[in-house]
């Protein structure tokens, strides 16, 4: 059965395969950012809790607005706009103080880590389905890295955020990488 990469590649449109090397090089240059994210991953914790905060406060004021424009019940009406300040609230929040927004996001990250990998531990005795240990290994790692975050906390606060944000920028950078070059196999055009 072929994947979902080989669907894609095998249909992919004609611009798109004939300058298979503007994927690539998006792929290096997402991968040259998660380089540098997770060198100085506490400054990329803080562009992302800033970043967060901008977004929350952009959403609060646009359910401001939705809240004044709609017309309907008062008690909708109430609840929009104490949902608007709540969320507005801690967007400023996060813009004005990221380093305790990063914190306080870290020990959710910690604790969800820790439920994941009991609820995953536990699925893998209770279904009893084969490859049984990749399960065990998944729920383990999970539940190591959430008590590393906790017990580290504060201070994994500081990094831990720019730190998994650079490693997903380094998976995306190898996935367009894997795509520009599956392209490349479907077109031998320019490189660029």
């Amino acid at each position: 059965m072929p994947t979902t990469l080989e669907i894609f590649t095998a249909e992919a449109p004609d611009i798109l395969a004939v300058h298979w090397g503007w994927v690539i090089a998006l792929g290096v240059g997402i991968g040259v950012l998660g380089i540098l994210a997770i060198m100085r991953a506490r400054i990329a914790t803080t562009i992302a809790v800033g970043l967060l905060g901008v977004l929350l406060s952009v959403s609060g004021v646009a359910i401001l607005l939705f809240a004044f424009i709609t017309h309907g019940f008062w008690t909708e009406f109430f609840i929009h706009v104490l949902w608007a300040v709540l969320i507005t609230l801690t967007g400023f929040v996060l813009i004005t103080r990221p380093t305790i927004g990063a914190e306080a996001i870290t020990v959710l990250i910690a604790f969800y880590f820790i439920a994941e990998g009991i609820t995953i531990i536990g699925f893998a005795f209770a279904s009893h389905i084969g490859g049984l240990w990749f399960y065990i290994v998944q729920g383990l790692m999970a539940l190591l890295l959430g008590c590393l975050l906790a017990v580290g906390w504060p201070l994994t606060g500081l990094w831990a955020i720019g730190t998994f944000i650079g490693i997903d920028l380094l998976f995306k950078s190898w996935l367009l990488i894997s795509l520009g070059l599956g392209l490349r196999a479907i077109s031998e055009g320019p490189l660029f």
